[in-house]
This record gives C-alpha cells, sequence and structure tokens, in this order.
C-alpha cells in the first residue's frame, strides 16, 4: 500500500474520530418579527375535490355510514355493502366505514347519480352501473387526508365539513347501515334512517 493511500485512511479515521462525539449546533434563536411557521391543523381538502364538477351539487345528498363489520367477515378483507338509491331526480352520496368496503350501488332508473364519494379508514371502492362520471375513493390507509370514516361519531360537526368540502353543501339525511344494505327512499319504514334535514 503506497505512502498517499496510508495518510489518507489514517487521516479518515482521524476525521471520523472527531465526529464521532461532535454534537450538532443549537438552532439560532429567531430573529424578532420574523414569520413563525405553524404546523399544519385540520384537513388537507386539495385532494379531496371531483374534477369538473359545479359546487353546490344539485338534487339531495345522503350520507351512509357501512356501520360495524359484518360476524362472518374475514380480517383484512373487505366488505360489501349495498346501497339502493330510489330517489327520482338528482342525487349525490357520500360513503363511509371504519373499515375496507366495497359499495354496491344501485340506482333506480328515475334516479340521477351526480356523484359518489366513498371515504374511510380501510380501502374503499365503488361498483355498480349508471354511476356517473364523478366518483371518488379515499382511504386513511393509504394515507389521504381526507380518507376517513366521516361517521364515527354520528352526525355532526365532521360529517357535515366532509360534505361541504366535497359536494358544497349539508347533507339531506344520514343512514347507518344495520345489515349489509339499505334503501334510500324506500316507502318502507327503515331503521337505517338516523336523522333527515327538515
Amino acid at each position: 500500500m503506497g505512502k498517499v493511500a496510508v495518510l489518507g485512511i489514517v487521516g479518515l479515521a482521524a476525521l471520523m474520530a472527531a465526529c464521532a462525539g461532535e454534537e450538532l449546533p443549537a438552532p439560532e434563536p429567531a430573529e424578532p418579527g420574523a414569520p413563525v411557521l405553524a404546523a399544519p391543523v385540520g384537513t388537507d381538502w386539495s385532494t379531496c375535490r371531483f374534477q369538473n364538477l359545479q359546487l353546490p351539487v344539485p338534487g339531495r345528498l345522503f350520507v351512509v355510514d357501512a356501520g360495524a363489520p359484518l360476524d362472518d367477515s374475514e380480517p383484512g378483507r373487505e366488505t360489501i355493502r349495498r346501497v339502493d338509491v330510489m330517489v327520482p331526480g338528482q342525487v349525490s352520496l357520500l360513503l363511509t366505514a371504519s373499515h375496507a368496503t366495497a359499495w354496491h350501488v344501485r340506482a333506480w332508473p328515475e334516479t340521477e347519480i351526480v356523484a359518489i364519494f366513498a371515504s374511510g379508514q380501510g380501502g374503499q371502492r365503488i361498483t355498480g352501473t349508471g354511476l356517473g362520471d364523478h366518483r371518488m375513493e379515499r382511504s386513511q390507509d393509504f394515507g389521504d387526508d381526507c380518507g376517513r370514516h366521516w361517521m364515527a361519531h354520528g352526525p355532526g360537526p365532521e360529517t357535515d365539513e366532509a360534505a361541504m368540502k366535497v359536494f358544497g353543501r349539508k347533507p339531506d339525511a344520514y343512514y347507518r347501515m344495520r345489515i349489509g344494505s339499505v334503501a334510500i327512499g324506500s316507502t318502507e319504514p327503515t331503521p337505517e334512517l338516523l336523522l333527515e334535514a327538515r
């Protein structure tokens, strides 16, 4: 080994030994009047808005909570939830769940689906035909800030904020599933209806 190489190795070892116990300098105090950067507060809605959809959405807006996973659900696998919409005219849906959910949406022939936003802690998936062009699936597990279980505490300010940010309006009614399906607009009384706006 040459003299230059040995000197290089010795120099490198001395440098590493000197750096091993080196402390990082303390941050310098901010100058008076300098802006203080605050931590982000609230939800970042920038990735959770429909493209080319004018707000507020027309027609009626319904929120559906998937409820608890069924007893025979396998951990880590998505639960299938069916949403039948039997309301004439324009309808939008905010679907939310605490777990991975496949939402199978069936619209009545007289129903025009304007937009569907499926949001939850686990992965969300929207299936069905004739559901229009405006569909969005967001999940907290995939790092989406607005992918949440918006009905975790029932109808309230969190759910209304999500509805306002995504659809530009408050919901007309809130549903929580007790079984694997819900019928919105059915003439039969339904225990799933939590609250209907007056």
